[in-house]
Formats: C-alpha cells, structure tokens, sequence
C-alpha cells in the first residue's frame, strides 16, 4: 500500500530510453514540491526465459564477529551481475541474531530473478551484520555461478564458499584469512509453470456468473435504475458482464455459463430466492456463450420483482458444488464472477464460505456497480489481512478480488476493468494447482470458440416454466424500502424467440 510511505519523487521514461541508454539510463526524479528530488538509475538488459524456481539452504559458520558487546547478526545478500559489471540485488534473507554460526531458513526465488535465465552467471554471496541503523557491516563475501553450486550429471558441486573481506588485507609474508565459511546445505532447481501451460494442457477455466437484483438497485424501467435498458448505451451489469465474460469465455471448452441471479421474488419460484438460475432450469442452468448471458440476463428482468437483502452465502455455496478438487488428468478450476450494487447483509456467512472456498478450485471476482458503500468488499478482498472465520480458521489462500466499475468508466476504457479484474487470477490458480502438486499436461489442440458454441446450442430447450414445485423460499419477500414499487412486476409470457444459446 504505497500510501503509507513518503512519496520522493517520479521520473519517466520508456523502454526505448532503457534500450537506446547503453549501460545505465539516468533520469532525474522531481514532484510537485521539489525540482531536483534526487536521480534514478536504470540498469537493462535482455534475460533469457525461464521456467524454474531455485530452492537453496544457507549455514556459516565460524563468522568474524563485528558487534564489540556480542555476537553477530548476520545475514545473506546474493546479487547477480549485469552488463557492465554492475551488481543487483536478488535476494536477502532474514538476520539470525546474536549468532556467529546461522542457519537461515530455506527460501525460494524464481531462476529469472536469481540470474536471468543463466546457470553461468556470476552470483556474489555478501554476508552482513545486521544493524537496526540500517548500516550493515559487511563479514565477508564470495563468487560462483549457480551451475558450481548444482549438482551436475557427474553428481558434483561445490558445497561451500570461503568468505572474504576485501577491508582485511593480510599482513606481510601471512595468508589472508578467511572471515568464515558459507555451507550450500541444498540447492535444487524445480521447473515452474504458467497460467498458459495449464492452459495447452486442457485446463478447464468454468465461469461462473452472479447477478445482483435486489432493490436496491431501482426499477429497471426507471432510467435512474442500475439495470434500466438504454438502447443507446450499455448498463454498468451489461457493461460488467461484456467487459469480464468475454476474456474468460475464451478458456472454457464447452461454453457452457452457470448463470444465477439472487435477491429477487418471482412465481416461477415462489417467493424470495438468493440464488436462481436466469434461464429458470433449476436442473441445467447454462446458457451459451456471451450472448447467452446477456440474453438470460435481459429474459429476467421481465421476470421478477426486485427485493432484499444482498446476500453472497447462498451463491458461493451453489459455486462450490461446481468447484470440485481435480486430478492431474481431469484439471479445472471456477471462476465466479459476482456483479453487485450494494453493502452484503451477511457478512459473517460470507466470510465463512470464502474461507471453505480457499481450498477449493475458485476464485471469486466482484465487480461493484454504482456508488454504495463498498468497504465490505476491500474486506473481502483480503490483500492486507487475511480473511478468519468464525471458528477461528484462517484462509489458505487469497481468492478475492474486487474492483468498482465506475473507478474504471471514468477512465473511459472497459478493457482496463478486465485487465484488473483478471490480474490476479493466474496467481491464484498456480498456488492451487502448486498445493495439489498437479502439473500441466501436454498440450492438446481445441475447437474453436464457434465451433463450440454451436455444439452446445444443438438440442437446447426453451426458457422452461417450472415443472415441479421448486423447494419453499428461505424467507418471505420483506417489507422494506428497499424494494422500489409496492406492487409486483408483471409477470411477461414465455416466448419462444428465449433460447439458451444465441
């Protein structure tokens, strides 16, 4: 949250300026306050692709001791080198304190960060004093590549550096002696794999869609209302639903959209419902593609009255029956999109479920729509403190992701509430997938989107009339201001123009 540190300065540039620089582009920082807040310097260079990540275990022993009341608080640095004979930083572990003989903890940094791709370039091992000052004192260093610390097919590498203080100069006709020694306790390489290679392997990403018609958001035949029916400009549900479906509807291979709507009353299912599928098939709720969202979407506006509460427990409970643990043969993963206008009445049954969900194959995307009070959702979204249930559990993973749409509007470009949206789905699905150990499979070809679609439309059925007596409302219809009319909409026909796919 970078609104809690002090803002010094920006500097702008291009990756033309970074390329065209030579070795360093420096650039001037300046703000408001301040025409000369300091300089910036840029390093760039062309790195190699790589799909590994490297595990490595550190000990030393025997450091030199540099606090004059006690022991050493050491710990490591490793910088790699660049063009020019410039050194960056890739990783630092935690100080171990008051120790001449440390033993840090196993750490992970991907093989792209630790030496750009290159098993042959030279890595610097610093060991340091930690000073709560921030002036660290330096113990000693060393150099190798992260090949001599590998095993190679030989079953060889080096296990231990010595380190040295360039400060220390020997004394004439003595050895320089060393100021320790780093012992390499294990290094491994682990391949690491992408979003996309799930992908080419057959990795079903299913999506989910949630509507919110709870009154709240007003009549839709007024045009003040959230789900009013411009016929010259897109909602902000349709707006939401074109925005984000779309980018999805690309990974599913059936294309085939669980669709639900929540919050409203309707005959068709008697009363009150916090989780209805649009097309009103209690047993097959998809639609096809896009437009069958939209479709369903513009079907059910006809269909119920607008009520109350705004309630997310119920939907989450239907995505998690989709969300059903994979294997390395049969990969999936759901993604529920919930698009809402107001503050949720149920906050701790919603904590609970996402708190369940975060071991599950799901990751949940609200979009808010209006300008509600939305502080419940950042809560939701669990990037600065995770979410615990009331029992005391604390989520395993974060899963949320919530993103207002007028922030977006305003910017005037709808890809970019999609961009943002999406972004932090890859990283949820591979710490899935990484806990489950389930790797991708070789990559398999797929029909086109078209071609799906009119697979799945083949044989479809007309919007349904309810059948069966569906189960009896959670609750009756209640009597608050939040529904905007005092009489029920009507109820419009079943047409047959109402298909489940375009």
């Amino acid at each position: 949250d970078l609104s809690r540190h002090d803002f010094i300065g920006e500097a702008q540039f291009t990756l033309a300026d970074v390329v065209t620089a030579g070795q360093v582009l420096t650039k001037r920082l300046t703000s408001a306050t301040c025409r000369s807040c300091g300089f910036v310097c840029v390093n760039g260079e062309e790195v190699e692709e790589s799909k590994y990540d490297v595990f490595m275990q550190l000990s030393a022993r025997k450091l030199d001791k540099k606090d004059f009341f006690g022991k050493s608080d050491p710990f490591v640095e490793i910088l790699k080198a660049q063009e020019g004979g410039i050194f960056t930083v890739a990783h630092r572990t935690q100080p171990i304190m008051k120790t001449l003989n440390p033993k840090w903890r196993e750490f992970v940094v991907p093989m792209q960060k630790l030496c750009s791709g290159d098993l042959d370039r030279t890595l610097k091992f610093c060991v340091y004093d930690w000073n709560r000052s921030g002036t660290h004192q330096l113990i000693g260093q060393a150099t190798c590549t992260l090949r001599e610390i590998t095993v190679d097919h030989s079953g060889h590498c080096k296990s231990q550096l010595e380190l040295f203080n360039p400060a220390k100069r020997p004394k004439k006709d003595h050895k320089h002696r060393n100021s320790g020694i780093l012992y390499f306790d294990h290094v491994r390489m682990n391949p690491t794999f992408s979003f996309v290679d799930y992908l080419r392997g057959g990795c079903e990403i299913n999506l989910i869609v949630a509507i919110d018609f709870t009154g709240s958001n007003g009549k839709p035949t007024n045009p003040n209302s959230l789900h009013y029916n411009n016929p010259y400009k897109d909602n902000e549900y349709v707006s939401a639903i074109k925005s984000v479906a779309t980018i999805l509807a690309d990974y599913d291979s059936d294309q085939q959209f669980p669709v639900f709507g929540f919050g409203a009353s309707s005959p068709l299912f008697g009363g009150v419902s916090h989780c209805f599928p649009l097309n009103f098939n209690f047993d097959v709720p998809e639609v096809a593609g896009v437009q069958g969202i939209l479709d369903a979407y513009h079907y059910t506006l006809s269909q119920v009255e607008f009520y109350g509460p705004t309630n997310f427990s119920s939907i989450l409970d239907k995505a998690m029956e989709y969300a059903k643990h994979p294997n390395q043969h049969d990969q999936q993963y759901q993604i529920l999109l919930i698009i809402t206008d107001g503050i949720i009445t149920d906050m701790e049954q919603t904590v609970d479920r996402i708190v369940k969900a975060s071991t599950l194959p799901l990751s949940i995307v609200i979009v808010g729509v209006g300008s509600a009070d939305f502080s419940a959702m950042e809560i939701l979204d669990a990037d600065d403190t995770p979410l615990i249930n009331r029992q005391g559990v604390k989520m395993a993973r974060d899963i949320v992701q919530f993103v207002p749409l007028r922030q977006f509007q305003r910017q005037g470009v709808n890809f970019s509430l999609a961009r943002e949206t999406l972004a932090e789905i890859p990283g949820q699905f591979i710490s899935y997938m990484k806990s489950r150990f389930i790797r991708p499979n070789p990559p398999v070809s797929r029909p086109p989107q078209e071609e799906r679609l009119q697979t799945f439309a083949q044989g479809q059925t007309l919007y349904p009339p309810p059948t069966v007596p569906y189960p009896p409302p959670q609750q009756q219809p209640p009597s608050y201001s939040a529904a905007t009319s005092t009489a029920p909409y009507p109820t419009a026909p079943l047409h047959p123009t109402y298909l489940t796919g375009p």
